[in-house]
């Protein structure tokens, strides 16, 4: 069974069910998008943007709490034109005071649906980091350097647990190092 427009065919049962495949009309070919680019029709794919200039042996904090109701599906890309390094931590607890609230962006900008995730950068410390999820060094003094994901070989993704506050840690170790941050998420209700 196909579902067609004008005698020509557009999607195909693949289930024998309710659910269809599209089908190109150039290639014949199902025609498919990721997960995270339907997450993003969806409306429920979000994102922060921002940058920080650290001089050697500047920390910069940031504060993610999770949803308790949805899954957060996230992933980040940090560039630095000096040497960083970064850590990620999960449970973290204490401390992590005054910062700026920062607010998530739908990446579809039609929708009205807004992140159940928090973001607050420029806290202080946390008293105690929990469990380090990643931690990393990169980077040349006067060179910019990028690192996607969490480490190196990962798949870019991670699924952060749900009612949990996480850490991001930045210490520069070179001066006048410009830090930009970019990371994106989508959010799977249970």
């Amino acid at each position: 069974m196909s579902k067609s427009i004008n005698g020509t065919p557009v999607a195909r049962q693949v289930d024998g069910g309710q659910n269809f495949v599209e089908v190109d009309e150039d290639s014949s070919g199902a025609a498919a998008i990721s997960v995270v680019h339907k997450s993003i029709h969806d409306g429920i794919h979000y994102f922060m943007e921002g940058w920080t200039e650290l001089n050697n042996t500047d920390e910069f904090y940031v504060k993610l709490v999770t949803p308790s109701d949805k899954e957060a599906h996230f992933s980040w890309t940090i560039e630095a034109t000096g040497v960083l390094e970064t850590d990620f931590y999960e449970g973290a607890s204490g401390g992590m005071t005054g910062g700026t609230s920062v607010t998530p962006i739908n990446s579809n900008r039609n929708s009205a649906n807004t992140s159940g995730l928090t973001l607050t950068k420029g806290v202080s410390a946390p008293s105690s980091t929990g469990t380090t999820i990643s931690s990393v060094k990169f980077g040349v003094a006067g060179r910019a350097w990028r690192m996607k994901g969490g480490e190196v070989g990962r798949d870019n993704e991670i699924i952060l647990k749900k009612d949990t506050i996480y850490c991001r840690k930045f210490v520069s170790s070179s001066d006048n190092n410009y830090v930009h941050f970019l990371a994106s998420w989508y959010e799977i209700a249970d």
